[in-house]
């Protein structure tokens, strides 16, 4: 929860004031999302352990459905272990390319670069408040 200056709890439903929302500095940076590395690394390990499954050798005492399961099992971890890599270096690639960005409230909608509704903006108060 986020106080104002002076310390004082205040009432955390009520709106920020006007004054303190006419003027916000923002950081802007395009993140990868993880969720896709990690399921496109465990595709990818499904991809490759039923490619080795059907290509390698056959095996008399291990049918096609338990070492296919095996095969799963460590491409699949592997995959998501790159896929994670991949991404760990995505982001740090893309905190590079950080930019700081000065947000201000307008009168007039066509005053503006860019037109922001009342409830986009109470998302992003709502996540400020929650980084805090």
């Amino acid at each position: 929860m986020t106080f104002p200056p002076d310390g004082s709890p205040g009432d955390p439903t009520s709106p920020p004031e006007a004054a303190s929302l006419a003027h916000r500095t923002l950081v802007v940076r395009r993140a990868p999302k993880v969720q896709v590395f990690l399921i496109g690394g465990a595709v990818l390990g499904m991809i490759a352990a039923l490619i080795s499954a059907s290509v390698g050798g056959g095996n008399e005492d291990f049918t096609f459905g338990a070492l296919f399961g095996y095969l799963l099992v460590l491409f699949g971890i592997a995959g998501v272990a790159l896929g994670a890599l991949v991404w760990l270096v995505l982001d740090r690639r893309s905190r590079k390319h950080t930019r700081t960005m000065t947000a201000e409230v307008v009168e007039d909608y066509e005053d503006a670069d860019y037109a922001v509704q009342d409830h986009d903006f109470q998302q992003w108060t709502d996540k400020w408040e929650k980084s805090d």
